[in-house]
């Protein structure tokens, strides 16, 4: 009798867990969906008081929906930069997506290439030049610096040549992006005549250190931001207020 009895209340809790195992699931689910959305609150990326927020995006981030980037709050997102090319042959398979959205939804625009060592300098900017014709609008095209060739001097005369091609034509000085790393390694004393985005990454929000005592204009303080709109990881940047405002 007792072991009857026993084996009755294991059905009976069996019978209680199977019924209430959709309502188990879903509180488990809801749980972790606030657990996050708790996490991401406490992501407080306004921590520059003196300058603007923006991000830089390439395909890598895929679809993105630009009235949510432009809505979203902590940071407040004002300005973009996007890629539109690498080297001769890559052009950006959402550059004109991109571009196009990104300022039919308010937000200011910049577009940058990356700068290959491994091809000519005037073939380069014929091809970002067919990807991205000029508006003066827009703000100052970006050269991505990030791989060195096998001759420096090499390098250097052709981003040279491709800095000039972009100011003659966009009629504006370019910007030039590297990593703080590859900034002080490579491009030290090379580029004080231009303005700098640089990178650097750190949970202490230790700004960028450059061991010409260059200023940068612009951070890029992660590469690990959640935007609205955007479901990949994306890169936040910080642009002192006169870069903004000249």
């Amino acid at each position: 009798m007792r072991n009857f009895f026993l084996w009755s209340i294991f059905i009976l809790i069996g019978l209680l867990i199977f019924l209430g195992r959709p309502t188990i699931l879903n509180f488990l689910k809801e749980s972790k969906k606030k657990s996050i959305f708790s996490k991401s609150l406490k992501t407080n990326y306004n921590f520059f008081q003196n300058g603007v927020y923006g991000i830089d995006v390439s395909h890598h981030q895929k679809h993105i929906d630009w009235k949510k980037v432009s809505q979203h709050e902590n940071p407040k997102i004002e300005f973009v930069y996007m890629k539109a090319s690498e080297g001769v042959t890559h052009k950006d398979s959402r550059f004109k997506y991109n571009y196009k959205n990104a300022k039919s939804n308010g937000l200011r625009v910049g577009v940058y290439h990356f700068f290959s060592p491994t091809t000519l300098a005037k073939d380069q900017f014929r091809e970002f030049k067919k990807t991205y014709p000029k508006d003066g609008s827009d703000l100052p095209v970006l050269v991505d610096c990030e791989q060195m060739g096998e001759s420096t001097d090499k390098y250097f005369k052709e981003l040279y040549i491709f800095l000039d091609l972009c100011e003659k034509y966009y009629e504006k000085k370019p910007i030039i992006y590297s990593t703080q790393r590859f900034y002080n390694t490579y491009l030290k004393y090379k580029v004080q005549d231009y303005q700098l985005m640089i990178g650097r990454y750190n949970n202490k929000k230790n700004q960028p250190e450059l061991l010409d005592n260059q200023n940068w204009t612009i951070w890029q303080f992660t590469e690990k931001g959640k935007i609205s709109g955007i479901t990949k990881e994306v890169d936040i940047n910080i642009a002192k207020n006169q870069f903004w405002n000249p």
